[in-house]
């Protein structure tokens, strides 16, 4: 007996895209997605490549005519024509060399701008697309290669996409660095090591109230370095970040834990925030000092610790992993105890199976970290510790929107209040005052 049997294949969802209302054609108000305004009259001349060079003397002809009258024609303005000038424009993603009117104040005698012309001369749209291109892998050497090129056109070359790059980034930089979050709610804040190449840099992500992620800062340091780690807590305070009831994942450097023991108290009863060690670093750490055949058995028993239902049972296993690590290893069980009871915060904050997976490790910025080394492998040397912030201010501000809301954010509250309940200041006993 045939059957015939058909295949429904699942439709991928097309990405919603914002319709150009009436209201926008009728003002000439266009935007770009990131919801910055397009200047449609100075876009339309750079991409209409074929007219755009005569467009822009027939608009330019028109601006001067606006400030000095017709030509030859005997009025009562101030301004007048004088001569022309050599000078360059922006079209079509490159710089163009042009011949420019010039005008006067028949009063003052000083030169006068023409509004039309500066704004062709802007060079943030130059600046603006060579970024763009380079964010698309476009190299700086090949950039003149993926522009059609115009007659008399100038500024193409490897040196002045590199320059480009430069000012871009450099804003980007600052951009990055300078960021307000005051008037976030952020509740953790995750923080990762990480090297390119042979610069070190620790990335810190942080996590609001709604299950957003935010990147608050990416530093050029080490996480061994106790006092390097701490001016990079006391930057993220000074922009925004709370003083206390705080929860921290870490990847458990020596100099990043003492930097949070010093600024937060963690491990008292005056703790101002809550400290989470990462059991993926901490598993590799405990692993390396056993033998493969011991391997196994310590495996299961660590992160039946992660996945206990609660603390209660977690402390059970705990005790369970102690004694066979202390019967095979006692390097391995030494490496556990030292992070024991920040794995075992990770059920005193009474979290959802989805929140208690998310906060289990680093691996957050781990992808985070996967981008930006994909974006920024094609870069074979760094020259100082400018040139290295300005690309990893710049893909960290690139990647940041591509990442989604914690699963489980709903909990995120819940998950506030709890920290709140366990950074509570210690009672001051009566008898005592």
């Amino acid at each position: 007996m045939t059957t015939n049997l058909s295949v429904v294949q699942k439709k991928n969802k097309r990405k919603k895209l914002k319709p150009i209302r009436i209201k926008e054609v009728a003002s000439n108000e266009f935007t770009l997605p990131d919801g910055s305004r397009i200047d449609t009259e100075h876009e339309l001349l750079s991409f209409l490549l074929p007219e755009n060079v005569k467009a822009f003397y027939r608009e330019l002809s028109l601006s001067v005519e606006a400030l000095c009258g017709s030509r030859y024609e005997h009025s009562e303005h101030r301004l007048y024509r004088w001569g022309k000038q050599a000078g360059s424009i922006v079209l079509g993603n490159q710089r163009v060399a042009v011949e420019r009117p010039r005008v006067r104040d028949a009063e003052t005698g000083k030169e006068v701008r023409i509004p039309f012309y500066e704004k062709m001369q802007n060079p943030d749209s130059y600046d603006r697309a060579a970024f763009q291109s380079a964010l698309k892998k476009c190299s700086q050497r090949d950039y003149k290669n993926g522009v059609p090129e115009l007659a008399a056109s100038f500024g193409m070359s490897k040196s002045s996409v590199s320059r480009s790059w430069v000012r871009t980034t450099g804003k980007k930089l600052e951009e990055f660095m300078s960021r307000d979050f005051s008037s976030v709610d952020l509740v953790a804040v995750l923080l990762d090591g990480k090297r390119f190449q042979d610069v070190g840099c620790l990335i810190a992500m942080g996590i609001d109230s709604s299950g957003k992620k935010h990147i608050l800062g990416a530093y050029q340091c080490n996480t061994e370095h106790s006092e390097s780690c701490k001016s990079l807590l006391e930057d993220l305070e000074r922009r925004g970040l709370p003083a206390r009831d705080l929860l921290f994942v870490v990847d458990g450097g020596s100099g990043l834990n003492k930097a949070l023991r010093d600024k937060y108290d963690v491990h008292r009863e005056t703790r101002r925030a809550v400290v989470v060690r990462c059991h993926v670093h901490k598993w590799e750490n405990v692993k390396a000092s056993l033998k493969p055949e011991e391997q196994h058995e310590a495996k299961s028993l660590y992160w039946a610790v992660r996945d206990a239902r609660d603390l209660t049972q977690a402390m059970a296993c705990s005790e369970q992993l102690k004694a066979y690590l202390k019967r095979v290893n006692g390097s391995a069980l030494t490496s556990y105890i030292e992070a024991e009871q920040e794995l075992l915060n990770l059920h005193r904050l009474k979290l959802s199976g989805s929140l208690k997976k998310f906060f289990s490790s680093t691996n957050p910025i781990e992808s985070l970290n996967s981008l930006l080394e994909e974006d920024m492998r094609r870069v074979k040397r760094w020259q100082d510790s400018t040139h290295f912030r300005r690309w990893i201010a710049t893909m960290a501000l690139k990647n940041e929107k591509r990442m989604r809301k914690v699963r489980g954010c709903l909990g995120m509250l819940a998950l506030k209040v709890q920290i709140q309940n366990l950074c509570k200041p210690e009672k001051l006993d009566e008898s005592t005052v």
